[in-house]
């Protein structure tokens, strides 16, 4: 029976944690073996490439998650048929990886020369990592809807064990960037070739119809969150290269911004996967159960983000060198800065979860879009170094997002 096949929220999340934590170190050791492996000057293609991937694979992919990991929850509760919401994802999936591949390709001179400093093979690398990535995160939305955590966590661990092995074997044959770039791509095709899903049992009724057309309605506003959320997360490192960073400069903001971001990175998987949770307490146990709901694992999360803040007070420039290399040096308040914006992107993206779940997509949006002009005055304002500049710009665009969304949810919450 299909319930012996998922795991409840307790069990789920234990897995979730686990396989999380081990994914988070996986990813650690492939960055603090690269960057050890190229140095200072070497590293920086490698985190323009990085950077530019996982900007744009979670404005791409995510939206399908997200939506396959709502409605495929909500139906399976009611034992309606998901079906449908699958194939329509798969269908919008599939044109956006073909419209991608078309823009850019036919933009690839000017990702050469404005993102990857005259490397055009670093431009077709990117594009083929995006288009590898499509399916690894269709499948995490099947494992999301499912609530088949064990199956994802291991996905999750597949993939970053492939990416670290297949590193060093070619970084260790001299292969130097183009090797760990290949491990990039190849990554996400192993973590779905290693874990398939666990038959689901057929559906009791055929529930309403679902189309293509309203995945897209509710995809749109989570698509709008996604871009401007990576653009704070992973957009960085390409503006500090943009407003004429040297690749030096770019390596050390990189590896600040990864080594910051490592409790982010493990941890928002896991933050994302409680939309079906949110759905499934919000249709079944009601408004208050929902709140209840809420309220803790914003707490949580919370707490994890003051912990992140804290611990890089009196360690951040310790680990910098320790998981870089001993030329990589960042100023602590710089470190404290990319921390601080660590910590408010999960509160974000848990906030984030609870508007979805509540239909408020479109308010999320609209919170994440406001945060853009906050972000874009201060780093027009500042007049510190451009590291710190683009940190502290990052950063107030963040505060402000989880501000509005705080304030959005709380009016929308009022009126009903």
């Amino acid at each position: 029976m299909l319930k012996a096949r998922q795991q409840g929220v307790g069990a789920g999340s234990a897995y979730m944690i686990v396989s999380l934590g081990i994914s988070g170190v996986l990813t650690y050791a492939f960055q603090s073996f690269a960057a050890h492996t190229l140095g200072r000057s070497g590293y920086g293609p490698l985190a323009l490439l990085w950077s530019a991937t996982f900007l744009t694979v979670q404005v791409l992919w995510i939206a399908g998650t997200q939506t396959l990991g709502r409605y495929v929850s909500e139906r399976a509760a009611r034992g309606e048929d998901w079906r449908p919401v699958v194939a329509s994802v798969r269908r919008w999936q599939a044109g956006l990886a073909a419209g991608f591949v078309i823009l850019a390709a036919a933009a690839s001179p000017i990702l050469t020369r404005e993102v990857f400093q005259g490397h055009a093979w670093l431009s077709w690398t990117f594009i083929a990592a995006v288009v590898a990535y499509a399916p690894e995160y269709f499948r995490r939305g099947i494992f999301n809807g499912h609530r088949q955590f064990s199956r994802l966590g291991a996905q999750l661990v597949s993939e970053q064990t492939g990416r670290l092995v297949i590193a060093v074997v070619l970084l260790a044959a001299g292969l130097g960037v183009f090797g760990a770039a290949v491990a990039i791509v190849l990554a996400p095709i192993i973590g779905v070739l290693a874990v398939r899903p666990t038959p689901a049992d057929p559906p009791q009724k055929e529930g309403e119809p679902f189309s293509a057309g309203r995945a897209a309605r509710f995809a749109a506003p989570v698509l709008v969150c996604m871009a401007v959320a990576q653009a704070f997360a992973n957009g960085g490192v390409i503006l500090v290269s943009l407003l004429g960073g040297t690749l030096p400069q770019v390596s050390v903001f990189a590896a600040a911004l990864i080594l910051t971001r490592i409790p982010q990175y493990v941890l928002s998987p896991a933050v994302e996967s409680l939309l079906p949770h949110a759905s499934r307490i919000l249709a079944s146990e009601g408004r208050a159960a929902f709140e209840r709901f809420v309220g803790r694992a914003l707490g949580l999360v919370a707490l994890v983000g003051l912990l992140m803040v804290a611990g890089t007070w009196p360690l951040g420039q310790w680990a910098v060198r320790l998981f870089a290399g001993s030329d990589f040096h960042a100023s602590r308040g710089l470190l404290v800065m990319l921390a601080a914006l660590a910590a408010f992107y999960l509160v974000c993206d848990m906030l984030n979860q609870a508007l979805f779940a509540r239909g408020l997509a479109r308010l999320a949006a609209l919170a994440w879009v406001l945060g853009l002009p906050v972000a874009g005055a201060s780093l027009a304002l500042s007049g510190a170094g451009v590291m710190s500049r683009v940190a502290l710009a990052l950063l107030a665009g963040m505060v402000a997002v989880s501000l509005f969304q705080v304030a959005f949810y709380l009016l929308s919450g009022s009126r009903e």
